[in-house]
């Protein structure tokens, strides 16, 4: 039976033995933490992008992750972030004259705190937020984006698509439930004009905010819709970012239908508004431009017609008059007059017309045999008649030539009774 090897060796570790330290667990991680603390003696500024932001817990204290994108295949580097609730009350105090930033996902940010470590992992203890860093970020990418759109010809190419007369089938892109879908809901029902609303549901802030825009605008592009409202209510600079994002911008530009675009914000602009056929301040205010160009479309309908109405009516007046003067001055024997005028006339046209005509048809029957006799100086059955005959290869082609044929090949003769068959022996 083969022996088995001891779970432990009983020999003393040379290494042991030459005095090597083994640490504890406790020490170790002091270690790491004076290290950390050594490397990094002050707090420090770092930029990155917010990623698993999280309500204050029941303590108060905010959670996250700071990551750097690689090549946007995802986050490839990411350190946690702690912003206890001491520290988050300050920064909030401190953002409140920043009403445009607000701390959301994607967000790039650029934030102070603590390098620490603790329970295994590297963390970085936050006390500084600097919006200006965030918001000027923004604004460059809006810029990059329509210097972009504008070199592609798209700034204006929705813009330029027709407004139909009467609007009657609305898609509209928002969070379904949101007040503004209820708001744009509202205004279209209490119009009493009838519309038909196909609602695309959509996320309107946060990550993936965008793709999912863009996803329900590709929904709607081929339900016959008259126009495109994108709306959301209010907000945040920093909560509307995903209305500038480039590839929302295409998809609006790119819809073969207008868009109006109602993202609820008074003093700045989203890139949407940049794109879209129209734009408006509030979710409200865009259903209600619909509702204008309804009503301004069924006013001017309603004054066409009438106008036609008027119109006609004013000539079956007019006609009226006519007829009724031209009625008194008709009597029997001016009618009997013109009528035997008429019939002088059309006996006079009679003649000539016989006369013309007999003369054409000499004509033309003479001209007629000429051609008939050319026509049939080159029909070739006389030809034929005469001696001669035709050659033609297997496929149908005329043989005018010895070049035309090989020897091997196969012909068909036409002569004046018939098709004689025969191989071609040789060329001289």
């Amino acid at each position: 039976m083969a022996s088995q090897a001891p779970l432990f060796d009983p020999t003393p570790d040379p290494a042991a033995q030459a005095g090597d330290q083994t640490l504890g667990v406790g020490e170790l991680v002091r270690r790491i933490s004076r290290a950390v603390a050594s490397a990094f003696p002050t707090e420090v500024w770092v930029r990155g992008e917010v990623h698993g932001l999280k309500a204050p817990n029941a303590a108060g204290h905010v959670y996250f992750d700071l990551c750097e994108r690689n090549n946007r295949r995802g986050p490839a580097t990411t350190v946690p972030v702690a912003m206890f609730r001491a520290e988050r009350l300050r920064v909030e105090r401190a953002l409140a004259e920043w009403p445009d930033f607000r701390l959301a996902e994607g967000l790039e940010v650029r934030v102070r705190g603590r390098v620490s470590y603790g329970y295994g992992r590297v963390s970085l203890v936050l006390s500084a937020i600097d919006p200006v860093h965030t918001l000027g970020r923004l604004a460059a990418d809006r810029q990059r984006v329509l210097r972009a759109l504008a070199a592609d010809g798209l700034l204006e190419a929705n813009g330029r698509l027709s407004l139909p007369l009467l609007p009657r089938r609305i898609g509209l892109v928002t969070s379904e439930g949101s007040a503004a879908y209820e708001d744009v809901l509202a205004e279209l029902t209490a119009s009493g004009h009838g519309f038909s609303v196909l609602v695309a549901d959509a996320r309107v802030q946060g990550a993936g905010a965008e793709l999912s825009l863009v996803r329900a605008l590709h929904a709607l592009r081929n339900r016959a819709c008259d126009v495109v409202l994108v709306v959301r209510g209010g907000g945040s600079r920093t909560d509307l970012v995903a209305f500038d994002g480039e590839r929302l911008a295409r998809a609006v530009a790119t819809m073969p239908i207008p868009v109006f675009a109602g993202v609820g914000h008074e003093i700045d602009t989203c890139v949407i508004d940049d794109v879209a056929h129209s734009s408006f301040k509030t979710p409200t205010a865009t259903a209600a431009a619909v509702v204008n160009l309804t009503r301004e479309g069924i006013e001017r309908s309603e004054s066409t017609w009438s106008s036609i109405a008027a119109r006609a009516a004013n000539f079956l007046h007019h006609a009226e008059l006519r007829l009724g003067a031209a009625g008194r001055r008709v009597s029997p024997e001016r009618i009997g007059a013109a009528l035997g005028r008429a019939d002088a006339s059309l006996d006079r046209a009679t003649r000539r017309l016989t006369t013309t005509s007999t003369a054409v048809l000499e004509r033309r029957s003479g001209r007629l045999d000429l051609l008939e006799a050319q026509i049939g100086a080159f029909d070739p059955s006389r030809a034929l008649a005469r001696g001669w005959s035709l050659a033609r290869t297997a496929d149908g082609r005329l043989v005018r030539s010895i070049a035309d044929v090989a020897p091997g090949d196969e012909l068909a003769v036409t002569v004046v009774d018939g098709m004689v068959h025969t191989t071609v022996r040789e060329t001289r």
